[in-house]
């Protein structure tokens, strides 16, 4: 526990110090999301995760949002994973509704004692964007995901990842993320997650490009201990 309190610690600090230099650079913004979700099933070919997240920026001093996700996720074998989702947020001037669907491709790397102790994961992603103010936007993402198992405690990943976007008011890679993750078990129903992204936007046009510093904590609580197929370990950004 010493340990994941000094991580916390350490983010929180490293945010501050990047506030502090932020008075001379008007393209990086500082994020912060946190999320808890809740993730049930398993034990078949289905599985299901609730969460509820929030997320502040300008240099994690305004609340940018917060949402419900809903996603359901189906194993038909160890390999692959086909994942709808749903996401409704609120947001200061608007609520939004995201409708997407995910196949998931994933490679199990075993030891010599055929013990599981690292995972690729491929994700490719479409979704659909509505607002309240009657916008319509598409996008479509690839992110790539590995994960190494350090111990029975600690999972350390990393992942990279653009999001393409059609829009009437802008058609390409809108953003492109990454960073490292790690990952503290408390047991087999309790994870913490603490992810230090990067990412850099395109804003259109002539107005260039902008860049975030975005942490992200979130709490995963697992119903249940045991699964038919070991679940692709993704962020869902």
């Amino acid at each position: 526990m010493k340990s994941i309190y000094s991580i916390v610690i350490f983010f929180f600090l490293l945010s501050l110090t990047s506030n502090a230099q932020e008075d001379e650079i008007d393209r990086w913004d500082n994020w912060l999301l946190v999320g808890n979700k809740i993730v049930f099933g398993g034990q078949n070919n289905f599985q299901h995760s609730h969460e509820l997240q929030w997320r502040v920026n300008e240099n994690m001093s305004a609340l940018k949002e917060w949402y419900y996700e809903g996603v359901l996720t189906y194993s038909p074998n160890a390999k692959w994973e086909f994942v709808p989702d749903f996401r409704a947020s609120v947001k200061p001037d608007r609520h939004d509704f995201r409708f997407g669907f995910a196949t998931i491709r994933k490679i199990n790397f075993t030891d010599l004692d055929k013990k599981l102790n690292s995972q690729l994961v491929q994700q490719l992603k479409y979704q659909v964007d509505l607002d309240t103010k009657g916008n319509f936007r598409q996008g479509l993402r690839y992110v790539v995901t590995y994960n190494h198992i350090m111990n029975e405690k600690l999972i350390l990943s990393g992942l990279i990842g653009p999001f393409f976007r059609w829009s009437d008011s802008y058609t390409g890679v809108e953003f492109v993320r990454g960073g490292p993750v790690v990952t503290y078990l408390f047991d087999k129903q309790h994870t913490l997650a603490l992810a230090p992204l990067f990412g850099v936007a395109n804003l259109g046009g002539d107005d260039g490009y902008a860049y975030s510093f975005t942490p992200m904590i979130s709490l995963i609580i697992r119903v249940g201990k045991d699964y038919k197929y070991v679940p692709a370990k993704y962020i869902n950004f």
